[in-house]
């Protein structure tokens, strides 16, 4: 029966997130969350959607760390990060413009993507493992979208719906930076008038603390971080929605500034 359960959930918030438009009629009602009894039900859920988008061609190109930031992790009653999987499908090229008619309530993350030049197998990764593995960071946008109706109330919902990811675009890659100089990596979002500020200690205090724990999380299920992963490590900025005709750009210092038009 629970089986059954998370295959019918997987397929259900899978359809919902590759409806050519999004309204209230293609978003999964909330009142399905009830069948959710727990994270290792809600990581079934998540894992069932993963198996579907493999089936219809997707490819699985890396990660992605939610609930980074103690305030966000207290509001869920997480006690610790959430993670998610990153399409092919799903990465913007260079100059593609962001469509919303296929998304519900669409925000933006300003992130730092993490790409792994090797594995990270051992189950007691560290940080520091982490930034010896990593071949380059980038300045990233993470689009995150619910695909339940009214949005992901409780934790399990939140990760069944793998944790909201819907979009992503990554910028120029370069060296990552030492370990001192990563934590002090500041970002500002601009939406034409508006500017939303962020930091990277909001990470875990370290976003390469929240790739060591993916790391650490994915050993857990039998599953590891490989060479060629993307990892989208939290973001630095509040999740802010965002909306057609919006231009967006961040700007993280060193790590470059990367800028996305919705359509």
């Amino acid at each position: 029966m629970r089986k059954n359960l998370t295959a019918d959930l997987g397929r259900r918030l899978w359809q919902a997130g590759n409806e050519a438009t999004a309204d209230d009629s293609t978003a999964v009602d909330a009142a399905a969350a009830d069948q959710l009894d727990d994270l290792e039900m809600a990581y079934a859920v998540e894992s069932a959607t993963r198996e579907l988008a493999i089936a219809a061609g997707g490819r699985v190109i890396g990660y992605k760390v939610g609930l980074t930031a103690q305030p966000v992790r207290d509001t869920f009653g997480a006690d610790e990060p959430a993670a998610g999987h990153l399409l092919a499908d799903r990465l913007l090229g260079d100059g593609e413009p962001l469509a919303t008619a296929g998304l519900f309530a669409p925000m933006a993350e300003v992130e730092i993507a993490f790409i792994l030049g090797e594995a990270l197998p051992g189950p007691q990764v560290t940080a520091e493992d982490v930034r010896n593995a990593t071949a380059a960071v980038a300045p990233a946008f993470e689009i995150v979208d619910s695909r339940w109706r009214g949005g992901a109330r409780t934790l399990p919902m939140l990760v069944a719906d793998n944790t909201n990811a819907a979009r992503a675009l990554l910028g120029s890659p370069v060296a990552p930076p030492a370990s001192a100089d990563l934590v002090k990596i500041t970002a500002t979002l601009s939406i034409g008038s508006r500017t939303v500020p962020g930091s990277a200690t909001a990470v875990m205090g370290d976003p390469a603390e929240a790739v060591a724990w993916l790391a650490q999380h994915l050993l857990r299920g039998g599953r590891r971080l490989e060479a060629g992963d993307i990892v989208l490590s939290g973001t630095l900025c509040a999740p802010t929605a965002i909306s057609a005709g919006d231009r967006l750009v961040a700007d993280l210092g060193e790590l470059g500034r990367i800028a996305l038009d919705v359509i």
